[in-house]
């Protein structure tokens, strides 16, 4: 199942790692300006002129450093600093600005959106929750707010597509604090970042590896475009990944505490929470899962108590509204597969979504019966393709949800030889994965 893609990573591997980070750097900054020149989202736009030239500057500097490296020989110690460097320049000028740029702008009612439907969503959430009552509208007829108003008022009228837990980003938007400040992305970035950082500072990879993953999470464009935009998938990714560092640790209990948070923000934590079983139960110790599972309990009462008393708006709000079920449309749009179908045939939205379901499930059964995972590296690899599935087959669905997909990828590359517990018999890709260790060492010796 994996062969063409560990092929690739080889090949990938292979180049150096200032190498990498150029092309990387260079797509990231083609992206940027098509969104700069091409989106019809303001806030997309704005983004996309401010990463260009960050995104350019940093090629460029990353291109001096792969010239002189050519002329004069560079350390590898040199070369990590350089590479950090760049990632630390571009989290200023490709986030932080861009992100204080857009929630000054929206605070100040500077005219067009600066921020998507689900910053305002998020924040009407916790709006409900700070006046105690349910974060779930009982009769909702929209979805989202005008992103340009700071209005602290309650509106009935939006729908509230997430699990309980999301409501908490929304929260500092029902205090005092200046407009900035209660902006939902605030939390949103601070929470994914922290709780990121921990988890990569629990692994012990090589920082070559962690520099990638910080890469994808924050400074590229699967990162820094949401955080600045919107940022409500990022805090899930961070959680999850967390969860899956603590299982390598052997950690089952904290690991479903972690992974039950995230589930409880949304749904598309649940199949790698779910997926983590298959490596619970196979560590030696057989209490293992009965502690992930005893940690992900804390769920229960989470979704029970966001959703006791209003039933009917938490079915109607997290789970009709995101399969497309209700009478209004999520504004989540794409070409791909499910929501063309969907489109193609509005009359019979329900008998496709069913059918989609289905054929997601058999594609992921099918998949699981012939290549079951047994580790947390191959959890989180599995988690990607499962995640991949749905997105391309989800009737309501978006481009950005790939940023689950690669995000997990990059961090199983993270996690790969470190600390892995071989649950297995031992026989597999291991050879493999060892070949490309070997290199990576190789690798930052000769960088």
């Amino acid at each position: 199942m994996y062969d063409w893609a560990t092929l690739l990573w080889r090949r990938i591997c292979a180049l150096s790692y200032l190498t990498q980070d150029l092309i990387l750097y260079l797509l990231a900054a083609v992206f940027a300006i098509l969104n700069g020149v091409a989106t019809s989202h303001a806030d997309y736009r704005e983004w996309g002129i401010m990463a260009f030239v960050a995104y350019v500057v940093a090629s460029l500097i990353i291109g001096l450093a792969l010239a002189r490296r050519r002329r004069h020989e560079i350390s590898s110690m040199a070369i990590r600093h350089l590479r950090v460097g760049v990632v630390f320049f571009l989290t200023i000028t490709a986030v932080l600005v861009p992100l204080l740029s857009e929630l000054t702008w929206r605070a100040t009612g500077t005219e067009n959106a600066h921020a998507q439907q689900e910053v305002a969503v998020i924040e009407r959430a916790g709006d409900r929750v700070a006046l105690g009552t349910n974060p779930y509208p009982k009769n909702p007829t929209n979805f989202g707010i005008n992103p340009s108003s700071d209005a602290h008022n309650v509106d009935n009228d939006s729908y509230f597509p997430y699990l309980p837990g999301m409501a908490v980003f929304g929260l500092l938007n029902a205090t005092t604090l200046p407009h900035e400040l209660g902006d939902a992305r605030v939390l949103l970035v601070a929470g994914a970042i922290i709780i990121f950082l921990v988890a990569l500072h629990l692994t012990r990879a090589s920082p070559e590896r962690k520099i990638l993953a910080l890469q994808f999470f924050m400074v590229l464009p699967t990162g820094a475009l949401p955080m600045v935009t919107g940022g409500d998938d990022l805090p899930v990714i961070a959680l999850m990944a967390l969860s899956l560092v603590l299982l390598v640790r052997r950690a089952p209990l904290a690991a479903g505490l972690v992974a039950a948070v995230a589930c409880s923000l949304k749904l598309t934590a649940w199949p790698i929470a779910l997926l983590s079983l298959f490596v619970t139960h196979g560590l030696r110790d057989d209490r293992s899962q009965r502690r992930y599972l005893l940690g992900l309990a804390l769920l229960v009462p989470i979704v029970v108590f966001g959703a006791i008393g209003n039933e009917h708006a938490f079915i109607e709000n997290a789970l009709r509204f995101p399969l497309g079920l209700t009478k209004v449309k999520s504004p989540a749009a794409s070409p791909l597969l499910g929501q063309f179908l969907v489109t193609l045939v509005p009359h019979d939205r329900r008998a496709i979504t069913l059918v989609l379901a289905l054929v997601g499930l058999v594609i992921v059964g099918v998949a699981l019966v012939k290549f079951p995972p047994r580790t947390v590296v191959s959890v989180t690899r599995f988690a990607a393709f499962v995640l991949c599935v749905a997105t391309v087959l989800a009737p309501a669905t978006r481009f950005g949800y790939l940023v689950y997909p690669t995000v997990l990828y990059v961090w199983s590359y993270v996690l790969t030889g470190y600390d892995q517990p071989r649950i297995d018999d031992g026989r597999g890709s291991a050879g493999g994965l060892a070949s490309i260790r070997d290199l990576e060492e190789t690798k930052s010796k000769g960088a």
